[in-house]
């Protein structure tokens, strides 16, 4: 990938550096895969309609921007582009020929209907890798739904599993959007393994991802259903213990074999005990073991002298502040909040030995890219960037009052990566 935006000139070491990215994609299948190639280096540029993104609206505002846009969409380029203006779908060729990758998550037939399905983006770009994700799939009878994580989660049966598993009669949703995120990461596995394929043999691809798809090749408890067993439990185990809960993974047979073995705890099933009655008996006196240990160094210790792999239970509301790893592994960075201050999001997971993927800069405002990107992209000069303005096909949100017009990346120390 020979070219590389001016803007992005600085981010050096990126694996993914000289990468183009146009991104349609919206809420989070999409925005979180290219949030990831962003981090990772890309020159990823997001294209909002004029009333944007929805979560622009979600979480806590801070110089107008929600925290879920802030986090899905950090150091990406924005341009705001009416994409039924006359004269839209002529300047989105235009930029979809100086692209390398393509990513939206509309409903199947939307692009078409603009005259921007893949058939038209193939011709002005052979080599052009196109991500759309979806939740049923481009083709199907369910092709025309509407899909969001909750729907998928339902449909997968993970829903009435949990329940199952939780032995009560109505199942509640998760509060994380599982569904999408499998999309999403499954969708920039398939993106980097096309664009490889496409650097190397000069032939784009299409991948059509449903993320009805990506839900059930994620399930590692498929197996079960599949072949006959019954599901009878949860991979971990939550045991109150010293200092607060803890949970080990693993069933309860494996519970006894482990702590019985090392720390001699001896059966108290009564003789001729079936089985139901030996497991209620024996996990009756594994809880109480738990419970009874002195401290949580004490706990801890003999849990590692057990071999059992263990994990506190914090509080999602602490978590941040208590997690060990938190801080060494850089789990959380800082960007600017584009009013002065600095604000708090996830950093990218990726370290590589030797690049760099991070953060590369806050969220931008409605439409602030516009010019740059015309001019990075397609020598577009600001006169003619003001009549495309003029015409109705590109659009800018004024900013709120206090803001920062040139945001600055401010991450944490990853020299250790």
């Amino acid at each position: 990938m020979e070219h590389a935006s001016e803007s992005n000139s600085g981010q050096s070491n990126g694996v993914l550096d000289g990468v183009r990215v146009l991104d349609f994609s919206r809420v989070l299948a999409g925005p979180f895969a290219t949030r990831m190639l962003a981090d990772m280096g890309a020159d990823v540029v997001k294209v909002e309609p004029p009333e944007g993104d929805v979560t622009r609206l979600l979480g806590k505002k801070v110089s107008g921007i929600g925290g879920y846009f802030h986090q899905q969409n950090a150091g990406k380029r924005d341009i705001c582009l009416d994409m039924k203006a006359s004269g839209a779908s002529e300047l989105i060729l235009k930029l979809v020929a100086k692209s390398d990758i393509v990513v939206e998550n509309f409903r199947p037939g939307i692009m078409e209907r603009f005259g921007l399905g893949w058939a038209e983006l193939h011709k002005v770009k052979p080599d052009l890798v196109m991500l759309s994700i979806s939740g049923f799939g481009q083709v199907g009878p369910e092709r025309n739904r509407a899909a969001y994580a909750a729907v998928i989660h339902g449909e997968s049966g993970l829903l009435a599993r949990q329940a199952y598993v939780d032995k009560v009669q109505v199942p509640t949703d998760l509060p994380l959007s599982l569904a999408d995120s499998f999309a999403s990461l499954h969708g920039l596995a398939a993106l980097l393994a096309a664009l490889y394929s496409a650097k190397r043999t000069g032939v784009g691809q299409h991948i059509d991802l449903a993320m009805i798809n990506a839900m059930f090749v994620s399930d590692d408890y498929a197996h079960l259903v599949l072949d006959g067993f019954e599901v009878t439990g949860p991979g971990g185990r939550i045991f109150e213990a010293p200092g607060g809960p803890v949970i080990v993974n693993g069933d309860d047979k494996l519970f006894w074999h482990h702590i019985s073995t090392v720390h001699g705890l001896a059966d108290p099933s009564p003789a001729g005990a079936g089985l139901e009655e030996k497991i209620a008996s024996r996990r009756a006196l594994v809880e109480e073991w738990f419970r009874s240990c002195p401290s949580r160094e004490e706990l801890i210790a003999r849990l590692d002298a057990s071999n059992l792999a263990w994990g506190n239970v914090y509080s999602h509301t602490e978590v941040w502040d208590r997690q060990a790893s938190i801080v060494e592994r850089h789990v959380l960075t800082q960007v600017d909040d584009r009013s002065g201050g600095s604000r708090r999001l996830p950093q990218s997971p990726y370290w590589f030995s030797d690049a760099r993927s991070e953060v590369r800069g806050p969220a931008h405002f409605l439409g602030e890219d516009n010019e740059t990107v015309l001019a990075d992209w397609l020598n577009v000069a600001p006169t003619d960037v003001e009549d495309l303005k003029n015409s109705g096909v590109l659009h800018e949100a004024p900013r709120p009052t206090g803001t920062v017009d040139h945001p600055v990346a401010l991450t944490v120390d990853t020299t250790a990566r």
